[in-house]
Protein backbone atom coordinates (compact mmCIF):
# COMPACT_ATOMS: atom_id res chain seq x y z
CA UNK A 1 0.00 0.00 0.00
CA UNK A 2 1.70 3.20 -0.97
CA UNK A 3 3.08 5.08 1.61
CA UNK A 4 2.63 2.74 4.34
CA UNK A 5 6.27 1.42 5.34
CA UNK A 6 6.20 -1.91 7.63
CA UNK A 7 8.24 -2.05 10.32
CA UNK A 8 8.24 -6.39 9.37
CA UNK A 9 9.58 -8.04 7.05
CA UNK A 10 5.68 -9.31 5.90
CA UNK A 11 4.26 -6.82 3.83
CA UNK A 12 0.41 -5.91 3.68
CA UNK A 13 -0.35 -8.35 1.01
CA UNK A 14 1.42 -11.30 2.79
CA UNK A 15 -0.07 -10.44 6.06
CA UNK A 16 -2.23 -13.46 7.51
CA UNK A 17 -6.51 -12.18 9.08
CA UNK A 18 -5.32 -10.86 12.69
CA UNK A 19 -1.41 -9.93 11.95
CA UNK A 20 -0.93 -6.66 13.27
CA UNK A 21 1.50 -4.46 11.56
CA UNK A 22 3.61 -1.55 13.14
CA UNK A 23 5.13 0.86 10.83
CA UNK A 24 5.23 4.09 9.18
CA UNK A 25 3.10 6.72 6.77
CA UNK A 26 4.36 9.58 5.51
CA UNK A 27 6.03 9.74 8.87
CA UNK A 28 2.85 9.01 11.31
CA UNK A 29 3.33 5.95 13.12
CA UNK A 30 0.76 3.88 12.38
CA UNK A 31 -0.87 0.06 13.33
CA UNK A 32 -2.82 -2.08 10.66
CA UNK A 33 -4.59 -5.13 11.27
CA UNK A 34 -6.30 -7.09 8.55
CA UNK A 35 -9.38 -7.97 9.52
CA UNK A 36 -10.66 -9.68 6.55
CA UNK A 37 -9.51 -10.74 2.83
CA UNK A 38 -9.94 -7.11 1.26
CA UNK A 39 -10.27 -5.00 4.80
CA UNK A 40 -7.72 -3.37 6.77
CA UNK A 41 -8.17 -1.28 10.28
CA UNK A 42 -5.83 1.87 10.07
CA UNK A 43 -4.88 3.26 13.75
CA UNK A 44 -3.04 6.13 13.53
CA UNK A 45 -2.45 9.20 15.80
CA UNK A 46 -6.25 10.86 16.30
CA UNK A 47 -5.25 14.44 14.76
CA UNK A 48 -7.16 15.48 11.71
CA UNK A 49 -4.09 15.98 9.38
CA UNK A 50 -2.68 12.68 9.79
CA UNK A 51 -6.25 11.19 9.37
CA UNK A 52 -6.93 13.57 6.44
CA UNK A 53 -3.05 12.44 4.55
CA UNK A 54 -3.47 9.04 4.77
CA UNK A 55 -7.11 9.37 3.06
CA UNK A 56 -5.56 11.79 0.43
CA UNK A 57 -2.89 8.21 -0.44
CA UNK A 58 -5.77 5.82 -0.42
CA UNK A 59 -7.50 7.72 -2.74
CA UNK A 60 -4.23 8.73 -4.84
CA UNK A 61 -3.84 5.35 -4.97
CA UNK A 62 -7.27 4.64 -6.30
CA UNK A 63 -9.43 3.45 -3.39
CA UNK A 64 -12.65 5.08 -3.18
CA UNK A 65 -14.18 6.21 0.69
CA UNK A 66 -16.62 3.80 2.16
CA UNK A 67 -18.96 5.95 4.48
CA UNK A 68 -19.29 4.55 7.94
CA UNK A 69 -18.12 1.12 7.05
CA UNK A 70 -20.70 0.64 4.59
CA UNK A 71 -19.65 -1.89 2.37
CA UNK A 72 -21.58 -1.49 -0.12
CA UNK A 73 -20.09 -3.74 -2.82
CA UNK A 74 -19.11 -5.95 -0.69
CA UNK A 75 -19.37 -10.09 -2.02
CA UNK A 76 -21.67 -11.83 0.67
CA UNK A 77 -18.73 -13.80 1.37
CA UNK A 78 -16.67 -10.68 2.34
CA UNK A 79 -19.90 -10.27 4.36
CA UNK A 80 -19.67 -13.25 6.30
CA UNK A 81 -16.63 -12.68 7.02
CA UNK A 82 -16.93 -8.98 8.39
CA UNK A 83 -20.47 -9.89 10.33
CA UNK A 84 -17.86 -12.97 11.74
CA UNK A 85 -15.17 -10.51 12.76
CA UNK A 86 -17.12 -7.80 14.18
CA UNK A 87 -18.87 -10.38 16.33
CA UNK A 88 -16.10 -11.86 17.79
CA UNK A 89 -15.09 -8.66 18.98
CA UNK A 90 -18.34 -8.27 20.42
CA UNK A 91 -18.31 -12.22 22.29
CA UNK A 92 -17.58 -12.26 26.55
CA UNK A 93 -17.53 -15.34 26.94
CA UNK A 94 -14.96 -18.48 25.51
CA UNK A 95 -17.78 -20.15 24.76
CA UNK A 96 -19.52 -17.45 22.32
CA UNK A 97 -16.09 -16.42 20.99
CA UNK A 98 -15.65 -20.53 19.91
CA UNK A 99 -19.05 -20.72 18.34
CA UNK A 100 -18.10 -17.15 16.15
CA UNK A 101 -15.27 -18.67 14.82
CA UNK A 102 -16.55 -21.97 13.96
CA UNK A 103 -18.89 -20.05 11.48
CA UNK A 104 -15.65 -18.77 9.47
CA UNK A 105 -15.30 -22.64 7.83
CA UNK A 106 -18.12 -21.80 4.84
CA UNK A 107 -20.82 -23.37 6.87
CA UNK A 108 -22.86 -19.85 6.74
CA UNK A 109 -21.93 -19.93 3.01
CA UNK A 110 -23.72 -23.20 2.53
CA UNK A 111 -26.63 -22.40 4.99
CA UNK A 112 -27.48 -18.93 2.49
CA UNK A 113 -27.33 -21.46 -0.58
CA UNK A 114 -30.17 -24.03 1.08
CA UNK A 115 -32.11 -20.86 2.22
CA UNK A 116 -32.27 -19.77 -1.41
CA UNK A 117 -32.61 -22.76 -2.58
CA UNK A 118 -35.27 -23.88 -5.55
CA UNK A 119 -36.30 -26.74 -3.56
CA UNK A 120 -38.74 -26.23 -0.95
CA UNK A 121 -37.92 -29.53 1.48
CA UNK A 122 -34.33 -27.55 1.12
CA UNK A 123 -35.52 -23.68 2.22
CA UNK A 124 -38.00 -25.09 3.95
CA UNK A 125 -35.35 -27.07 6.33
CA UNK A 126 -33.12 -23.94 6.24
CA UNK A 127 -35.99 -21.77 7.38
CA UNK A 128 -36.50 -23.85 10.38
CA UNK A 129 -33.09 -24.29 11.25
CA UNK A 130 -32.91 -20.16 11.42
CA UNK A 131 -36.16 -20.32 13.31
CA UNK A 132 -34.56 -22.80 15.76
CA UNK A 133 -30.84 -21.01 16.27
CA UNK A 134 -31.74 -17.69 15.41
CA UNK A 135 -31.58 -16.48 19.26
CA UNK A 136 -28.92 -18.20 20.31
CA UNK A 137 -26.79 -16.52 17.19
CA UNK A 138 -27.83 -12.76 18.31
CA UNK A 139 -26.98 -13.61 22.21
CA UNK A 140 -23.91 -14.84 20.91
CA UNK A 141 -22.53 -11.03 21.27
CA UNK A 142 -25.28 -9.34 23.72
CA UNK A 143 -26.67 -11.11 27.02
CA UNK A 144 -30.36 -12.43 27.77
CA UNK A 145 -32.03 -9.79 29.89
CA UNK A 146 -33.82 -11.21 33.34
CA UNK A 147 -35.89 -8.77 34.83
CA UNK A 148 -35.64 -9.16 38.42
CA UNK A 149 -39.45 -7.91 39.51
CA UNK A 150 -41.71 -7.74 42.96
CA UNK A 151 -42.92 -5.63 45.96
CA UNK A 152 -40.63 -3.89 47.82
CA UNK A 153 -38.56 -5.73 50.60
CA UNK A 154 -39.34 -9.13 48.90
CA UNK A 155 -35.13 -9.62 48.67
CA UNK A 156 -34.38 -8.75 45.12
CA UNK A 157 -31.59 -6.82 45.47
CA UNK A 158 -30.31 -9.40 48.03
CA UNK A 159 -30.62 -12.27 45.24
CA UNK A 160 -28.98 -10.38 42.46
CA UNK A 161 -26.02 -9.47 45.19
CA UNK A 162 -25.94 -13.89 46.34
CA UNK A 163 -26.24 -14.63 42.25
CA UNK A 164 -23.41 -12.23 41.27
CA UNK A 165 -21.29 -12.94 44.70
CA UNK A 166 -20.69 -9.03 45.85
CA UNK A 167 -22.75 -5.95 46.03
CA UNK A 168 -24.39 -4.29 43.57
CA UNK A 169 -27.41 -3.61 44.40
CA UNK A 170 -28.40 -1.39 47.72
CA UNK A 171 -29.94 -3.72 50.20
CA UNK A 172 -32.40 -1.31 52.51
CA UNK A 173 -35.44 -1.95 55.07
CA UNK A 174 -37.18 1.02 53.62
CA UNK A 175 -38.99 0.41 50.78
CA UNK A 176 -38.24 2.17 47.56
CA UNK A 177 -34.44 2.61 48.20
CA UNK A 178 -34.02 0.56 44.85
CA UNK A 179 -35.12 3.79 42.23
CA UNK A 180 -32.99 3.04 39.51
CA UNK A 181 -32.47 0.19 37.45
CA UNK A 182 -29.25 -1.48 38.42
CA UNK A 183 -27.57 -4.06 35.52
CA UNK A 184 -25.34 -6.75 36.84
CA UNK A 185 -23.35 -9.17 34.18
CA UNK A 186 -23.17 -12.68 34.81
CA UNK A 187 -21.75 -15.96 32.67
CA UNK A 188 -23.98 -19.45 33.22
CA UNK A 189 -22.74 -22.30 31.51
CA UNK A 190 -20.82 -20.32 29.17
CA UNK A 191 -23.98 -18.25 28.42
CA UNK A 192 -23.88 -14.40 29.01
CA UNK A 193 -27.19 -13.14 31.12
CA UNK A 194 -28.22 -9.20 32.54
CA UNK A 195 -29.77 -9.54 35.88
CA UNK A 196 -31.83 -6.04 36.17
CA UNK A 197 -32.82 -5.16 39.34
CA UNK A 198 -35.81 -3.12 39.36
CA UNK A 199 -37.70 -0.75 41.86
CA UNK A 200 -40.24 -2.74 44.23
CA UNK A 201 -43.97 -2.41 42.63
CA UNK A 202 -46.35 -1.30 45.06
CA UNK A 203 -49.65 1.28 45.10
CA UNK A 204 -50.01 4.53 47.38
CA UNK A 205 -46.16 5.48 47.33
CA UNK A 206 -46.42 9.27 47.91
CA UNK A 207 -42.41 9.83 46.77
CA UNK A 208 -42.15 10.92 43.05
CA UNK A 209 -38.52 9.51 42.24
CA UNK A 210 -40.16 5.80 43.64
CA UNK A 211 -42.90 6.50 41.57
CA UNK A 212 -40.78 6.71 38.50
CA UNK A 213 -38.91 3.75 39.54
CA UNK A 214 -42.09 1.79 39.66
CA UNK A 215 -42.41 2.96 36.43
CA UNK A 216 -39.36 1.98 34.41
CA UNK A 217 -40.31 -1.51 36.21
CA UNK A 218 -43.06 -1.84 34.35
CA UNK A 219 -42.23 -0.52 31.27
CA UNK A 220 -39.45 -3.19 31.62
CA UNK A 221 -41.64 -6.09 31.90
CA UNK A 222 -42.13 -6.06 27.94
CA UNK A 223 -38.11 -5.03 27.50
CA UNK A 224 -36.84 -8.56 28.23
CA UNK A 225 -35.67 -12.30 27.22
CA UNK A 226 -37.28 -13.55 30.71
CA UNK A 227 -38.34 -12.13 34.37
CA UNK A 228 -38.08 -13.65 37.91
CA UNK A 229 -40.84 -12.88 39.94
CA UNK A 230 -39.96 -12.25 43.51
CA UNK A 231 -42.06 -12.94 46.60
CA UNK A 232 -41.64 -13.36 50.16
CA UNK A 233 -42.12 -17.32 50.96
CA UNK A 234 -42.86 -16.30 54.61
CA UNK A 235 -45.58 -14.42 54.14
CA UNK A 236 -47.03 -14.71 50.40
CA UNK A 237 -47.93 -11.47 50.18
CA UNK A 238 -48.34 -9.92 46.25
CA UNK A 239 -49.27 -7.07 45.05
CA UNK A 240 -52.37 -7.42 42.25
CA UNK A 241 -51.27 -4.41 40.32
CA UNK A 242 -48.22 -6.24 39.27
CA UNK A 243 -49.76 -9.51 38.57
CA UNK A 244 -52.64 -8.51 36.55
CA UNK A 245 -49.07 -7.11 34.10
CA UNK A 246 -47.90 -10.00 34.01
CA UNK A 247 -50.64 -11.61 32.42
CA UNK A 248 -50.07 -9.38 29.49
CA UNK A 249 -46.24 -10.66 28.72
CA UNK A 250 -45.07 -12.84 26.50
CA UNK A 251 -41.71 -14.03 27.65
CA UNK A 252 -41.56 -16.90 30.53
CA UNK A 253 -41.77 -16.10 34.19
CA UNK A 254 -40.28 -17.68 36.85
CA UNK A 255 -41.88 -17.29 40.16
CA UNK A 256 -38.95 -16.88 43.38
CA UNK A 257 -40.37 -17.71 46.69
CA UNK A 258 -37.36 -15.91 48.71
CA UNK A 259 -36.89 -16.00 52.09
CA UNK A 260 -38.17 -19.83 52.78
CA UNK A 261 -35.72 -19.97 55.23
CA UNK A 262 -37.81 -17.98 57.25
CA UNK A 263 -41.39 -19.45 58.99
CA UNK A 264 -43.99 -18.14 57.45
CA UNK A 265 -45.98 -15.60 59.57
CA UNK A 266 -48.84 -17.02 62.17
CA UNK A 267 -52.21 -17.12 60.56
CA UNK A 268 -50.67 -16.60 56.72
CA UNK A 269 -53.82 -16.52 54.62
CA UNK A 270 -52.01 -15.25 51.72
CA UNK A 271 -50.99 -18.83 50.28
CA UNK A 272 -54.23 -19.97 48.38
CA UNK A 273 -54.80 -16.50 47.05
CA UNK A 274 -51.38 -16.31 46.21
CA UNK A 275 -51.47 -20.11 44.27
CA UNK A 276 -54.66 -18.63 42.74
CA UNK A 277 -52.97 -15.39 41.10
CA UNK A 278 -50.09 -17.81 39.89
CA UNK A 279 -52.47 -20.11 37.91
CA UNK A 280 -54.01 -16.89 36.43
CA UNK A 281 -50.64 -16.16 34.40
CA UNK A 282 -50.18 -18.07 31.43
CA UNK A 283 -46.74 -17.25 31.29
CA UNK A 284 -45.08 -18.61 34.58
CA UNK A 285 -43.24 -21.68 34.29
CA UNK A 286 -41.19 -22.39 37.11
CA UNK A 287 -41.58 -21.73 40.78
CA UNK A 288 -38.25 -22.16 42.78
CA UNK A 289 -37.62 -21.97 46.90
CA UNK A 290 -35.24 -19.69 47.58
CA UNK A 291 -33.02 -17.96 50.27
CA UNK A 292 -30.54 -15.08 49.06
CA UNK A 293 -29.28 -15.50 52.61
CA UNK A 294 -27.94 -18.95 52.64
CA UNK A 295 -27.88 -19.48 49.07
CA UNK A 296 -30.28 -22.29 48.70
CA UNK A 297 -32.48 -22.39 45.84
CA UNK A 298 -29.78 -20.46 43.87
CA UNK A 299 -28.39 -23.28 41.53
CA UNK A 300 -31.85 -24.31 40.50
CA UNK A 301 -32.65 -20.72 39.78
CA UNK A 302 -29.79 -20.42 37.54
CA UNK A 303 -30.72 -23.38 35.71
CA UNK A 304 -34.16 -22.44 34.91
CA UNK A 305 -32.58 -19.35 33.46
CA UNK A 306 -29.58 -21.15 31.06
CA UNK A 307 -32.16 -23.76 30.38
CA UNK A 308 -35.11 -21.89 29.09
CA UNK A 309 -32.44 -19.23 27.16
CA UNK A 310 -30.68 -22.33 25.66
CA UNK A 311 -33.44 -25.87 25.97
CA UNK A 312 -30.61 -27.13 23.61
CA UNK A 313 -26.59 -26.59 23.17
CA UNK A 314 -25.77 -25.68 19.68
CA UNK A 315 -23.49 -28.47 18.05
CA UNK A 316 -20.19 -26.74 17.14
CA UNK A 317 -21.12 -27.93 13.62
CA UNK A 318 -23.57 -26.22 12.89
CA UNK A 319 -24.29 -23.13 11.52
CA UNK A 320 -25.70 -19.64 12.90
CA UNK A 321 -27.85 -17.58 11.53
CA UNK A 322 -26.64 -14.00 12.44
CA UNK A 323 -29.44 -11.81 12.18
CA UNK A 324 -26.97 -9.08 9.72
CA UNK A 325 -26.35 -11.86 6.89
CA UNK A 326 -30.02 -13.29 6.90
CA UNK A 327 -32.68 -11.27 8.79
CA UNK A 328 -35.28 -12.05 11.22
CA UNK A 329 -36.61 -15.40 10.77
Amino acid sequence: MQGFQVGSACTLAEAPQGRILFGSWSGEDVVIVRIAEYCWEINCHGGTIAVHRICRDLAAAGLRSDIQGSATNESFPEKIERVTNEALLKCRTRKAAGLVLAQQDGRLLKFAEDLQSESDDRSRSARRHQQRWQSVAQHLTKPWRVAIVGEPNVGKSSLINTIAGLQRSIVSATPGTTRDLVEVDIVVRGWMFQLIDTAGVRTGSDSLPEQLGIVQSLALLGDCDMICLVVDASSERFESALMDRLKKVEVPICVVRNKCDIPSEPGNTGVPLFASSVDSVSSIKCIVDVSAKTGVGISELLTWIAETAVPEEPRTEIALPFVELFGVA
